[in-house]
C-alpha cells in the first residue's frame, strides 16, 4: 500500500511529521536510539522521519536487511521510487531469504521508474522464489508479467492530449485533490494550503491543527487562477478535512467528505449531502450509517443518474467488509419516490481486483466511469481506466494510457462541462515537491487536441390516426455498442420538446443504436445505427422517428397456422411471424405481450384448453429462439373458451368459416419492462 493510500483513503491531518529531524543533530545520535526513533516513526505513519533516522542508523550498521527493508518502505510509502527501488534491491541481495517480499516490491518500483523488462524479470523472479503466505501478491506478480507485456500496447494507443500543472496559485507543497468543474470557468478543488512543512503536536488543540479545505479557482485568459476559500463556514469548518465533491448534474445536489479520527483515533471519511432550497444550499446531512459505516472509510462519492428511473446512484470508496481486496468501488441508490438510500453493493469485477481502486468520476453524458486502479495493471502505480454502460453490464475496463497515466499515481480524473478538457492528480515528477521530485499530489490540466464535436438530432412523430404530427415527451435512446461484444448498452435517453425535436452530444470513437419510445406508443421505424470511428470533423447526425399509438386489443395473426391436432406451428407460419409480431418485439423493446391460441369447439373443452396452451407456447419458444427475452412473453391458451364468430350455423348445420376464424393466435400488449435499467 503506498504513500498515496494514507492520503487519499482518510485526507489525514496535513503532511503529518510528529519528530522534526532537521532540528536534531542526527550525527550525535548513537545507532541504538537512531533505530528506536526510526521503529517509532513508522508505528506513527511520520515516514518522511523515519527515512532520516534509518538513513543516519545505516552509517553505522551498513548491512542490517531488515531496516534496509524498513527504509525501502518508508521511501515506498512517501513515493520516493528511486530511492525505493534502491533500498529493495539491497535489502533482497543482503538478505534474500527474509527479504523475499523486497523482490517484489523492487519490481514494482522498477514499473515505477519506466523499467518495464527489469520488472518483468523480478516479478517473474518473486514468483518463482516465494514460498509464503502470501498467495495473493504471488497472483499479482504472475499478473504483472503480463502487464508489463502489454506496456507497449498502452503507450502505443496514447491519445492526442496536452497535459499542463496548474501553477503555484493552486499547487502547494502539500496534496491538492479532488479536481471537478462547478461551470466551464470556475474549478473546485480541496488543499492544505501552505508552502511548508506541518507538524502536528500530540495533545494540540484541534481547532488549531490545519486541515483541508474547499478552495475554488478561475479560469483567466485561459490559465487557472486561485480564486478564494469555498463557503467558509458551511463545508470548511475547524478540525473537519473536507474533499471530494461531487454535483448532480443539475448542480442542485451536492455530495463530499468530512474526515475525522473515530474513537481508535484512526481518521474514517464519511459521505456528507447538501442540496438548493429556495437558491440556498441545505445545512450538509451526514448518510446514514447504512452508508457510513462508522468502523470503515467511506468516501469519494461520484453522482451518476439512472437514465431510465431518474434515480441517484453515488458510487463510492470504501474498505468495507466483503469488498474484493483492499479498497473497493462500491455504490448505492437514492430512491427518489420513496426519498431512501438503498444499501451499498460492490460495483463488480469489472473494476475491482485483490488491490485498490479509488476516485471514481462518473461521465452521465457517455454513461462512462472512470476511475483509478492498482490491480488492473498499466505504466505504474494507481492508473486511470474507463468502463462504460450500467452496474447490470459494464464493458471491459480501458487503460487510458499515455499521457494521462504516467509511472506514478495517476487519480482524479474528471471532465469539464465543455467536454474537451478536464483534471486530473498525479504526483509524477515536474510537480510541487516537499523533500522529493515524486512525493506530492498535484493538479493538472488535460485537453484534447483535436476533439470533435458530435450529435444527433432529428424529430419523432405520431403517425397515428387524427394525430398532430410532433411527438412531445417520447423518449430517444441511445446505445453504444460494446467494442469487443457487440453488446448494446444504453448510455443517455433524452426526451423531447414540445415540437418533438431532440439532439445530445456524442463521442468519436464509437458505435451508436438509436431508438425512439413512448408509454402506449409502438416504434414503427428500425434503430438507426451511427458510427464516429472515422469521423474526423464537427458533425451532426439527422436522424428522424416514427411512432403510433398502440392498443390493449387483441391483435389476431394472419397466416399462423398448425398440423392437425398438433400444436407445432408449420414452416410457413414463420415468415408471417418474423414479419409481425417479431419485428413488433425487435422495435420495441420494453413492450410485455401476451400470445393467446384458440381453438374451435371440436372436441372436449379440456382438450381444446390444453391444446391452446401447447400452441401458445410454441409460438413463445419460436420467439424466444430469435432472442426475445422470455420474460416479456406471455403464453395463454384460451381454447374455445372466446370465439369471434359461431361455429355452427343458425340451423345447427356446421360453418366450416366461423371454425376457421375460432382457430386463431392472437397478439396482445400487457405492459412494459425495463431490461436496460440500473438495479434497485
Amino acid at each position: 500500500m503506498t504513500g498515496i493510500r494514507l492520503i487519499i483513503f482518510s485526507i489525514l491531518f496535513s503532511a503529518v511529521g510528529y519528530s522534526q529531524t532537521d532540528s536534531i543533530t542526527l550525527s550525535r545520535m548513537n545507532a541504538k536510539d537512531l533505530k528506536k526513533l526510526g521503529n517509532n516513526a513508522v508505528l506513527q505513519n511520520d515516514f518522511n522521519s523515519s527515512v532520516d533516522y534509518y538513513n543516519a542508523y545505516l552509517r553505522y550498521v551498513p548491512n542490517d536487511s531488515k531496516i534496509q527493508y524498513r527504509i525501502a518502505e518508508s521511501y515506498r510509502k512517501i513515493r520516493d521510487y528511486e530511492k525505493a527501488e534502491k533500498f529493495y534491491l539491497k535489502s533482497y541481495t543482503s538478505n534474500p531469504e527474509k527479504n523475499i517480499l523486497a523482490l517484489y516490491y523492487y519490481a514494482d518500483m522498477c514499473k515505477a521508474n519506466g523499467k518495464y523488462e527489469k520488472a518483468k524479470e523480478h516479478y517473474a523472479k518473486f514468483a518463482k522464489e516465494y514460498k509464503g503466505k502470501e498467495t495473493l501478491l504471488k497472483k499479482q506478480a504472475k499478473r504483472e508479467i503480463v502487464f508489463c507485456d502489454s506496456i507497449k500496447t498502452i503507450i502505443g494507443q496514447s491519445q492526442k492530449f496536452v497535459i499542463q500543472h496548474l501553477d503555484t496559485s493552486i499547487n502547494k507543497v502539500h496534496v491538492e485533490l479532488s479536481p471537478v468543474s462547478i461551470d466551464e470557468n470556475t474549478l473546485l478543488f480541496a488543499s492544505l494550503r501552505t508552502n511548508k512543512k506541518e507538524y502536528v503536536t500530540e495533545g494540540e488543540d484541534s481547532a488549531n491543527i490545519p486541515v483541508r479545505k474547499f478552495y475554488t479557482a478561475k479560469k483567466i485568459n485561459n490559465n487557472w487562477v486561485f480564486e478564494d476559500e469555498f463557503m467558509a463556514g458551511t463545508y470548511n469548518k475547524a478540525g473537519d478535512n473536507v474533499g471530494n465533491a461531487s454535483f448532480t448534474p443539475d448542480g442542485n445536489k451536492m455530495y463530499y467528505t468530512v474526515c475525522k479520527p473515530n474513537w481508535k483515533g484512526i481518521t474514517v471519511c464519511a459521505i456528507y449531502m447538501t442540496e438548493k432550497v429556495n437558491g440556498e444550499w441545505s445545512e450538509p446531512l451526514k448518510l446514514s450509517k447504512t452508508i457510513n459505516n462508522p468502523n470503515y472509510t467511506n468516501t469519494q462519492p461520484a453522482v451518476s443518474i439512472d437514465p431510465v428511473k431518474g434515480n441517484e446512484m453515488i458510487f463510492y470508496v470504501s474498505n468495507r467488509p466483503k469488498g474484493k481486496g483492499g479498497m473497493d468501488i462500491w455504490y448505492f441508490v437514492y430512491d427518489k419516490k420513496k426519498k431512501i438510500y438503498k444499501a451499498p453493493k460492490n460495483a463488480g469485477v469489472k473494476i475491482n481486483t485483490s488491490k485498490d481502486e479509488l476516485t471514481p468520476f462518473f461521465d452521465n453524458d457517455t454513461r462512462s466511469l472512470y476511475f483509478s486502479s492498482e490491480g488492473l495493471g498499466g505504466l505504474g502505480g494507481l492508473d486511470i481506466f474507463k468502463v462504460t454502460g450500467s452496474t447490470k453490464a459494464w464493458t471491459n475496463s480501458e487503460n487510458l494510457g499515455e499521457p494521462i497515466n504516467s509511472g506514478a499515481d495517476d487519480i482524479y480524473y474528471t471532465i469539464s462541462k465543455n467536454r474537451e478538457e478536464g483534471f486530473l492528480v498525479s504526483n509524477r515528477k515536474g510537480g510541487v515537491s516537499l523533500k522529493n521530485s515524486t512525493c506530492c499530489d498535484d493538479i493538472y490540466s488535460h485537453k484534447q487536441t483535436s476533439y470533435i464535436h458530435l450529435f444527433v438530432a432529428g424529430n419523432v412523430k405520431d403517425i397515428s390516426v387524427n394525430s398532430a404530427g410532433a411527438l412531445d415527451s417520447a423518449l430517444v435512446d441511445i446505445y453504444l455498442v460494446d467494442k469487443k461484444t457487440n453488446e448494446q448498452i444504453l448510455v443517455k435517453t433524452i426526451i423531447t420538446d414540445k415540437t418533438g425535436n431532440y439532439k445530445t452530444s456524442l463521442e468519436a470513437g464509437n458505435e451508436y443504436k438509436v431508438i425512439a419510445r413512448k408509454p402506449g406508443y409502438l416504434n414503427t421505424s428500425e434503430s438507426t445505427s451511427i458510427d464516429t470511428r472515422t469521423e474526423s470533423m464537427d458533425k451532426t447526425f439527422e436522424n428522424n422517428f416514427e411512432l403510433s399509438k398502440s392498443s390493449n386489443k387483441a391483435i389476431t395473426l394472419e397466416n399462423i397456422n398448425y398440423e392437425f391436432d398438433r400444436s407445432d406451428i408449420m414452416k410457413n407460419s414463420t415468415l408471417a411471424l418474423d414479419t409481425t409480431l417479431l419485428k413488433i418485439l425487435t422495435l420495441n423493446p420494453d413492450i410485455i405481450v401476451e400470445i393467446s391460441s384458440h381453438t374451435d369447439d371440436k372436441g372436449s373443452e379440456e382438450y381444446n384448453q390444453k391444446l391452446s396452451q401447447k400452441r401458445a407456447e410454441s409460438v413463445v419458444n419460436y420467439l424466444i429462439s430469435k432472442g426475445i427475452d422470455e420474460n416479456r412473453l406471455r403464453p395463454k391458451g384460451y381454447g374455445e373458451s372466446m370465439p369471434i364468430a359461431p361455429n355452427k350455423n343458425k340451423n345447427g348445420t356446421d360453418n366450416p368459416e366461423g371454425r376457421a376464424k375460432n382457430r386463431r393466435t392472437d397478439f396482445k400488449i400487457v405492459g412494459t419492462i425495463t431490461n436496460f435499467g440500473e438495479e434497485d
